[in-house]
């Protein structure tokens, strides 16, 4: 398994502190990464540094591969998310040696590797298959009158909701085939990728308020197993849906001046 990492930043990319400095036929990293994805699971990572302290933000920064992530001087360190789940971590570097034939692309040009595949990344999906499913559990729990949910479905305004949430993901289905089709024909998504990634972010936190509505105060429950508790769980799971891989700030930015061709200022 591998996880990008833009070291030493969180969510700023171009405020990554992280280093790797060359000796020899070595980089030499030190920093420390916070929110690393599955790091706990990895082999293996990709990793944002800084090469270059001197150069503009944007420059000065190379994309290398660190292909034991259980070698000397790497230590990852578990982050418990506010689900009680163990997903995300913080990995620290400590004088990490890395060949430096692991660079991928230009020394000091990581910047446009990490950003092209950043628009992989954010053009998958999976998150319209996981929608779609998410959302034919609930019908079938709303069906099973599971906690009085039919009744609190009846013909008003929560079947109306949840009907708004079947074509989003309908809509969620042609944005990712629209992507998919670009990448079959040697296309690089650019603000497409922005566009799914935006939508579906806050597709997956509507999704999962409607599902709390369909339990009533039953999605109170926190616990294990039954359908409101699942819903309750999805639904703080589904918080940091607009801020991982982009928040939905920069994904509007990215639709407006590479999508609409509006000014930056």
């Amino acid at each position: 398994m591998f996880h990008l990492v833009p070291s030493g930043a969180g969510t700023d990319v171009l405020g990554l502190s992280t280093t790797a400095t060359e000796d020899g036929d070595d980089f030499i990293i030190n920093g420390q990464k916070i929110w690393t994805s599955g790091a706990h699971a990895a082999d293996a990572m990709f990793a944002l540094v800084r090469t270059d302290p001197n150069a503009p933000k944007h420059r000065g920064i190379s994309f290398v591969m660190i292909d034991d992530i259980h070698a000397p001087g790497i230590t990852v360190r578990p982050l418990i998310n506010m689900n009680d789940g163990h997903y995300f971590n913080e990995v620290f570097f400590e004088d990490v040696r890395v060949p430096a034939r692991n660079l991928v692309g230009e020394l000091n040009r990581g910047w446009y590797v990490g950003m092209t595949l950043l628009d992989f990344e954010r053009s998958n999906i999976a998150g319209a298959v996981a929608a779609r499913r998410s959302l034919n559990r609930l019908f079938d729990e709303i069906r099973a009158d599971e906690l009085g949910a039919r009744a609190r479905v009846g013909d008003g305004p929560l079947r109306h909701e949840l009907a708004e949430r079947y074509v989003e993901i309908e809509v969620m289905y042609q944005l990712s085939f629209r992507i998919i089709s670009m990448q079959n024909r040697g296309l690089v998504p650019n603000y497409e990728a922005s566009m799914a990634k935006l939508f579906n972010s806050e597709l997956s936190q509507r999704l999962a308020l409607t599902a709390t509505r369909v339990f009533g105060l039953h999605a109170n429950r926190f616990e294990e197993g039954d359908p409101a508790s699942r819903a309750s769980r999805m639904y703080v799971a589904m918080v940091p849906a607009t801020i991982r891989g982009g928040t939905s700030e920069v994904q509007r930015n990215v639709i407006a001046t590479r999508g609409l061709g509006l000014p930056r200022d």
